[in-house]
C-alpha cells in the first residue's frame, strides 16, 4: 500500500499495517536458553579434581620419625588446572609445622593426574606443644583449584609422648615412663612454673632418668671409644634407644656407643628451656670469659638444672681425661655442645668443665 498525500480531506479512512511486537512467552523461552547455554560453556571451563581420599588418620606418630600417606588428584574437567593448598583465615601457612604438603603446588593437564605425598614429621620445634597435649594431631587441608572451588582435606592422628622435647622439669617430676604418664599430667606439668614440684608427689629426681640411663651407658662402655661423639649413629638405632627411654627402663640401651651418643645430643638439643635457661642468657654472655662469675651464674639455675649441668660437666671431664685414647680434646668437645645445645651454654661449660683442676 502506498501513502499518498491530497488536499482533499477524507471523511474516514482505513489503515492495514504491519508492526513487530514482543511475544512475552517466547521472549522468556529464548532468554532461558541462552543462559542456559552461556552457564554450560563457563562450567565446562571451571576446572574440577577427583580426590582420591578426603580423611588421613597417622597413627602412633614418634618423636622424629616420619611417616607419609599420598593424596591422589585426578583432572576429571574440561580444562587443565592448577592447585595450591593455601591458608586458613587468619592462619599464614598452610598446615601446621608438622605437617607438610610435596608437592604443595603444581599443573594437572586434562585427565591427568598427580600424587601429594602427605607427611608428618614432628622435630624439637613441634615436639614439647605435642608431648604436653597442647595441641595434638590434628589439622585441615584447604585445596584451591585457581578458578575453581576449594576441597578440605581432614588430617589427624595420635601422638606418643616422649621424653625428646619434654623439659628438665617435667621429666625430673616422672618416675614412670613417660608413655606411661595420662595426659592431664603431662598438661600439668608443663604448665607448673620451672621452681615449683608437683602437688602430692615424691620428691623430684635430681636429673631425669633419661638423661641417666645415656649417660652412664657412655660412662660405662665408651669413654675410651675411639671418635666418640664424632661419628654419626644409625637413624634406626635412635628409633630404639627413643622407645626404650619412653617405654621403659631396660638393663642396657640397644645401639652401638655412637648412636647412643648422638641421642644423647638429639635429647639435650631437643629441650625446650635449655641446660641454661635463657633467662640466663645475657648474664652467662657477661662473665663467659671468667670462671669465677660462671660459677656465680650456675649456682643460681634452678635445681634441675644445675643438677644436670654439673652433671654433663663431670661426665666431659671424664671423656677427656681419656683424651689420648678417644682422641676427644676441648675444640671437638666444644664444637658438638655448640651443635647440641646454645652458644652460650657452650661458652659457660667451656670455660668451667674444661679446666684442668675443676671441682664441684
Amino acid at each position: 500500500m502506498t501513502l499518498k498525500t491530497s488536499d482533499h480531506k477524507p471523511v474516514s479512512s482505513l489503515l492495514i499495517i504491519e508492526i513487530k511486537r514482543i511475544n512475552s512467552e517466547d521472549y522468556k523461552k529464548t532468554f532461558e536458553e541462552i543462559v542456559r547455554d552461556i552457564d554450560k560453556m563457563e562450567n565446562e571451563c571451571i576446572p574440577s579434581v577427583t580426590l582420591s581420599k578426603r580423611e588421613f588418620h597417622f597413627k602412633d606418630v614418634k618423636f622424629m620419625q616420619h611417616q607419609a600417606e599420598t593424596l591422589s588428584l585426578l583432572n576429571d574437567g574440561q580444562v587443565p588446572c592448577q592447585f595450591e593448598f593455601i591458608p586458613k583465615p587468619n592462619e599464614f601457612t598452610y598446615s601446621k609445622l608438622w605437617l607438610t604438603a610435596n608437592p604443595p603446588k603444581g599443573f594437572i593437564a586434562q585427565g591427568g593426574s598427580v600424587d601429594i605425598d602427605l607427611e608428618v614429621f614432628v622435630n624439637r620445634t613441634t615436639a614439647p606443644e605435642l608431648n604436653s597435649g597442647k595441641q595434638e594431631i590434628e589439622d585441615i587441608l584447604v585445596l584451591h583449584l585457581e578458578r575453581g572451588k576449594d576441597y578440605f582435606i581432614s588430617v589427624t592422628g595420635n601422638y606418643l609422648p616422649s621424653c625428646y622435647g619434654t623439659s628438665i622439669h617435667a621429666l625430673c617430676q616422672l618416675r614412670e615412663p613417660i608413655q606411661d604418664i595420662p595426659r592431664e599430667t603431662l598438661l600439668q606439668l608443663a604448665e607448673l612454673p620451672i621452681k615449683e614440684n608437683a602437688a602430692n608427689t615424691e620428691k623430684p629426681l635430681d636429673i631425669p632418668k633419661e638423661l641417666w640411663m645415656m649417660v652412664d651407658h657412655l660412662f660405662r662402655n665408651a669413654v675410651k671409644q675411639e671418635d666418640i661423639f664424632q661419628q654419626p649413629g644409625l637413624r634406626i638405632e635412635f628409633a630404639e634407644i627413643r622407645d626404650c627411654l619412653d617405654t621403659g627402663m631396660p638393663e642396657s640401651l640397644p645401639g652401638s656407643n655412637h648412636s647412643v651418643a648422638e641421642a644423647l645430643l638429639l635429647f639435650l638439643d631437643a629441650l625446650p628451656e635449655p641446660v641454661v635457661p635463657y633467662s640466663f642468657y645475657q648474664r652467662c654472655l657477661e662473665c663467659c670469659t671468667s670462671a669465677s662469675q660462671c660459677e656465680q651464674v650456675i649456682s643460681t639455675l634452678p635445681q634441675c638444672h644445675k643438677n644436670v649441668f654439673n652433671y654433663l660437666a663431670a661426665f666431659l671431664r671424664e671423656l677427656l681425661k681419656n683424651s689420648a685414647i678417644n682422641r676427644l680434646d676441648v675444640s671437638i668437645l666444644g664444637k658438638k655442645m655448640k651443635q647440641a645445645v646454645p652458644l652460650v651454654y657452650k661458652c659457660v661449660i667451656t670455660t668451667l668443665c674444661f679446666r684442668q683442676h675443676f671441682t664441684f
